[in-house]
């Protein structure tokens, strides 16, 4: 039995506040995923364009000041 099966075998044992809460909380969470998904996005946007496909040589990588 799949999650969305026994979830509706719960609801059917439930009383409707019961069934409102558990809605609430969907929601919430379904809020919560759209919500990080937003973020994610943001921050690749807010370094779109940074790089400029230019190859690097590993060795420039430890020739930074704050790394002597």
């Amino acid at each position: 039995m799949g999650a969305a099966e026994r979830v509706a075998e719960l609801m059917k044992a439930m009383h409707e506040r019961e069934i409102s809460e558990m809605l609430d909380f969907a929601e919430f969470l379904l809020a919560k995923r759209d919500r990080e998904i937003t973020e994610a996005w943001s921050t690749l946007a807010k370094y779109a364009g940074r790089y400029d496909g230019s190859k690097w040589r590993r060795e420039d990588l430890y020739d930074r000041a704050g790394l002597r």
